[in-house]
């Protein structure tokens, strides 16, 4: 009798081994399914980042650990309509209790789908290498460029600096510095020791005609008033408050400046060159609505001045808002934002010595005819699903 009841009794625990050996499978099931995500994973993304190239996921595929399988599938990969890379693969998992139950192995999959993001333009360059403070952005100072990306190139210290209340929101902020001085406010995105973007335009912009016949200046005062284009040289005022249009064209400024008091400016397919350290010096209560040219030898250039200029300011005081279209490539000035000055730049490219930002707005996106790629290159894959 005691025989047999050892007999049921052993035979009673099976169920019982069999379920407690199915969860050890299980769980061993699962973590190699992690392991087969993972593979999939980086090689999907590398795939991407190859330009959806097959054979350089499954490169990166056959290099991943994959020690916990009895037999793998060789991973399929492929493009999708809206531009993503899929990779799918399948494995096998040879059980150790589950035998006792009539299964020797357990079948598992892994899928991941991953796509390029889209690359980050350099909206503001400041060029200075040697300079300190070369970002300098004062309490009430706002830029607001979460689009695109912000570089300082300047290794001094500090080379920016951020005062309580100021705000740069950006996609990146890349200073050259490992040095900074932050008194407070507000800067996500930033890293120092960046690698920060060379300047492309340098020996690389049209050099128009700067000949004129006087240098005799002009005075505006109020009401209506359409320029052409051409060579003006000498100090124009314009003041109370006029209404400036501009015709299409290139507008050389030389050998003094042009003074803004009020009023409106406008102009479609408008490029202002800087033979020298001429300016436009935007005062009290101006707005302006200024876009470059979208095709010719000026596509893209809205304001840029002669090569090797010694270092000088220009200045945005005080306005009603300007919307400027178009590369801004000052490579000599310290362009400096001052109280109450309002930019809404649509799609600007910013090329300048140094910034000053003192209680100002300015928004911006990246241009599209005349961009600076980012630090972050080309964009990066990024896993969707």
């Amino acid at each position: 009798m005691s025989g047999n009841v050892a007999v049921i009794y052993a035979l009673s625990l099976v169920p019982a081994m069999v379920a407690a050996g199915a969860a050890v499978d299980f769980i061993s099931a699962l973590n190699a399914k992690t392991e087969l995500q993972n593979a999939i994973d980086a090689a999907t993304l590398a795939g991407a980042a190859a330009s959806n190239n097959a054979s350089a996921a499954a490169n990166v595929f056959a290099a991943e650990p994959k020690s916990s399988f009895a037999a793998i599938s060789a991973p399929v990969f492929s493009t999708n309509g809206d531009g993503s890379f899929t990779g799918k693969v399948t494995a096998t998992v040879a059980t150790n209790f589950l035998p006792m139950a009539g299964i020797k192995s357990m079948s598992v999959s892994a899928s991941a789908t991953a796509k390029m993001g889209a690359s980050t333009s350099v909206c503001v360059l400041i060029l200075n290498k040697n300079n300190s403070q070369t970002l300098l952005m004062n309490s009430g100072a706002d830029i607001e460029a979460s689009q695109c990306e912000v570089d300082v190139a300047s290794t001094a210290s500090p080379a920016a600096i951020f005062n309580g209340g100021s705000t740069l929101n950006t996609k990146k902020t890349c200073i050259a510095s490992s040095s900074i001085l932050d008194n407070g406010g507000t800067h996500p995105n930033l890293s120092t020791k960046c690698a920060v973007q060379p300047d492309p335009f340098a020996g690389k912009l049209p050099v128009p005609s700067t000949s004129a016949p006087d240098c005799n200046g002009g005075n505006y005062n109020g009401g209506p008033v359409v320029l052409s284009p051409g060579v003006y040289c000498g100090w124009y005022n314009f003041n109370n408050a006029p209404s400036v249009s501009f015709q299409p064209g290139v507008y050389v400024i030389k050998g003094g400046g042009w003074n803004v008091n009020g009023g409106t400016w406008s102009g479609t397919g408008v490029t202002f060159y800087f033979a020298d350290s001429s300016k436009i010096q935007f005062n009290s209560g101006v707005s302006a609505s200024l876009s470059a040219p979208s095709s010719g030898s000026y596509a893209g250039i809205l304001m840029y001045e002669a090569p090797g200029l010694s270092s000088s300011q220009f200045l945005f005081d005080d306005s009603k808002g300007h919307n400027l279209d178009g590369l801004i490539y000052l490579p000599s000035r310290q362009l400096v934002m001052n109280s109450g000055a309002t930019v809404s730049s649509d799609h600007v490219t910013v090329v300048v010595d140094s910034l000053i930002v003192n209680s100002s707005t300015w928004t911006i996106a990246p241009q599209t005819t005349l961009s600076i790629a980012g630090s972050s290159g080309s964009g990066s894959p990024y896993l969707m699903k």
